[in-house]
């Protein structure tokens, strides 16, 4: 599924997941060749839309330095 990734400088990171993390959880994602963000699971949300058959979640993550 979709996943948007909020809560880092970068702005949005659109990926595709087979799983969800769980809030408290820390999840690493590379984004570029060089570049990666690391945080914690703050917040998950649902953005469901039936009629255009739509699904979207979203991550909000606090990174980890």
């Amino acid at each position: 599924m979709r996943v948007d990734i909020h809560g880092v400088q970068q702005g949005t990171i659109e990926v595709e997941l087979m799983l969800l993390p769980r809030i408290g959880e820390t999840i690493r994602v590379m984004y570029g060749a060089d570049a990666e963000v690391t945080g914690e699971v703050i917040g998950l949300e649902h953005y469901i839309n039936q009629h255009a058959n739509d699904h979207t979640v979203i991550l909000t993550i606090r990174p980890i330095i």
